[in-house]
């Protein structure tokens, strides 16, 4: 990467954070919405535009992944294996926690709102089972790397 590409990237970087900065100081030192000021639900004025700002970080970090995947693929062809077999054990683990997923529905007297549905319960349980997963792959990963050290 040339020295001007790098001092862009970095200056582009430094103007992210800061924006993001001011979002924070906004958001928590920040005038609040009329009528909610003192009590549990206060919420701050820049509550919707800080979440749009959010969205469009996410978005922006989704297509530049996409984008740079792409090249990397058509730069390095090679590296397709990897990236597929990646692909067919995510969608196993996913696929697991789904097939382990509960959709019982919840009972819970005195609730009357919504997302005690079985679609909602299976796609919840399989996020939350699917982080299990991940969490627990680490934790071996983190386990394997130390004890392979000591046989090096």
């Amino acid at each position: 990467m040339s020295n001007l590409t790098s001092r862009i990237i970095q200056i582009i970087l430094w103007l992210l954070m800061a924006v993001t900065i001011v979002f924070a100081i906004m958001f928590y030192f920040g005038n609040v919405k009329e009528g909610t000021a003192g009590t549990r639900l206060e919420e701050p004025l820049v509550t919707n535009t800080f979440l749009t700002y959010a969205y469009i970080l996410f978005a922006a970090a989704i297509g530049l992944t996409l984008v740079f995947s792409i090249i990397n693929i058509i730069i390095n062809p090679k590296g397709i294996k990897k990236g597929i077999i990646a692909l067919v054990i995510a969608a196993v683990v996913i696929i697991a926690a789904y097939v382990l997923a509960d959709d019982t529905v919840l009972r819970m007297p005195h609730y009357t709102g919504g997302g005690n549905e079985p679609g909602t319960l299976k796609i919840v349980g399989t996020g939350l089972i699917t982080a299990y997963f991940l969490v627990g792959l680490a934790f071996l990963a983190i386990l394997w790397s130390s004890v392979s050290r000591i046989f090096k």
